[in-house]
């Protein structure tokens, strides 16, 4: 019995011993990664007074630089593809809790029309992004918090911190639809091959049948953030290649109650109905992007003076 418990006890020590090990996997991961914005924001390096949030919509739709070219203030674009309001209000919440980071003065969420609270395939909390960067207890914190982890394997064993993207041992690079700019916004050049050239003129009715609780509780909070922390916020609604939901501006406003401030595309622009200044049905491209962010910076410095 005893050989029995000593042999339990070596092969644990050479469990450990071999776990970690892998920290050298946890170490070189967030090397790996094109994509920094998120490890700016765990390691303090966000610095900029104006962050714009949002998926796809936020990241090809504004271009960070002519904000900051427009107002003067620095404005930096932390928008992700293919991630929906719960992805959002963690990076918001990460930038406030990390007091490195300069705390914004204003607030961008670019929201999807009509889709915002809703079942939506395409947006999810992007994990993803964050399974490179175990590295940083914040993460990992963040990833129990979220039960992706479990809070005692998680503080022992490296194995259990990593996942299948942290043995991918390669430099990821950009792809051409995917290039990040300086200011974190992610803009498209050329149309894409199957885009539907019909435009809708018959605006889609929007109903709140459908909404989440857990988007709506996410909204909330992100509102909430911004309120608790005086910090300004604009709910921008970008054009699709189609006319604007119909009472979807209303929702948004209601869900803001009185705090902030919802912008909506101007319709009446004759380039947000021409294809020539869209990627697909639901994304600008540069030049249509171009378009939206000068009427967003209008409305910033509007806003600035009436203040």
């Amino acid at each position: 019995m005893k050989k029995f418990l000593l042999n339990i006890f070596a092969f644990g020590v050479c469990l450990l011993i071999a776990d970690k090990g892998l920290v050298f996997l946890r170490k070189i991961s967030p090397q790996l990664e094109v994509d920094k914005r998120l490890e700016m924001i765990v390691t303090g390096k966000i610095q900029s007074d104006i962050l714009i949030f949002g998926s796809s919509r936020g990241a090809r739709s504004v271009i960070a630089s002519q904000i900051t070219d427009s107002l003067g203030r620095s404005c930096y674009n932390l928008s992700y593809p293919g991630s929906d309001i719960t992805f959002h209000e963690y990076l918001l919440q990460a930038t406030l809790e990390q007091k490195n980071n300069k705390k914004p003065t204003t607030a961008i969420l670019v929201v999807d029309d009509g889709d915002e609270l809703k079942t939506t395939p395409a947006l999810k909390f992007r994990y993803d992004r964050m399974f490179p960067l175990v590295d940083y207890k914040m993460i990992r914190d963040e990833l129990v918090r979220r039960n992706k982890k479990k809070m005692f394997f998680a503080d022992i064993l490296i194995a259990h911190q990593l996942n299948r993207s942290n043995l991918m041992l390669r430099k990821k690079k950009f792809t051409k639809r995917d290039s990040i700019t300086r200011e974190g916004s992610m803009l498209i050049w050329k149309q894409k091959k199957t885009f539907n050239y019909t435009y809708k003129s018959e605006p889609y009715i929007y109903s709140k049948q459908g909404e989440l609780l857990w988007k709506l509780k996410a909204f909330n909070g992100f509102v909430k953030l911004c309120k608790k922390n005086n910090i300004e916020l604009i709910v921008a609604i970008p054009p699709n290649y189609r006319a604007a939901t119909d009472g979807f501006k209303e929702r948004m406003e209601e869900q803001l109650n009185g705090f902030g401030t919802v912008f909506e595309f101007d319709p009446t622009i004759k380039e947000y109905k021409d294809d020539n200044y869209f990627f697909d049905n639901s994304h600008l491209l540069k030049r249509g992007a171009h378009i939206f962010t000068a009427e967003l910076s209008g409305i910033l410095k509007d806003i600035k003076k009436v203040r």
